[in-house]
């Protein structure tokens, strides 16, 4: 299941190569409610070897600062007879002022009709 959540880029860490060649990214986002109340969500981008590219548009796209909507799944694991809980970034688009996603910027060819 997929959620959303709206928000300001508060901050984001650097970059973590493993092992296997994957790269792990984590950012926060601060959601403030209607009445007022910030809510800070840390999100998780892990990325195989075959996508790492995606880390580096992640941070060349976003910065701190930005409104953005984040698409994500929460992800579950056992360890130690504890149960940890993490959520798990699917994509990001970034939000004008009033809460509107904005559209992307694709160019499109020429079409002959």
């Amino acid at each position: 299941m997929n959620y959303k959540v709206k928000g300001v880029i508060a901050s984001i860490s650097n970059k973590k190569a493993l092992d296997n060649g994957a790269i792990v990214l984590d950012y926060v986002v601060n959601h403030t409610s209607e009445n007022g109340y910030v809510t800070p969500y840390n999100f998780n981008v892990y990325k195989s070897k075959e996508y790492v590219d995606q880390i580096e548009k992640f941070l060349e796209y976003n910065s701190i600062g930005d409104n953005v909507e984040v698409e994500f799944t929460i992800r579950g694991r056992e360890f130690n007879d504890k149960v940890y809980n993490s959520l798990s970034h699917w994509r990001v688009e970034k939000i004008d002022s009033n809460n509107n996603v904005k559209e992307s910027k694709e160019e499109v060819a020429d079409l002959p009709f």
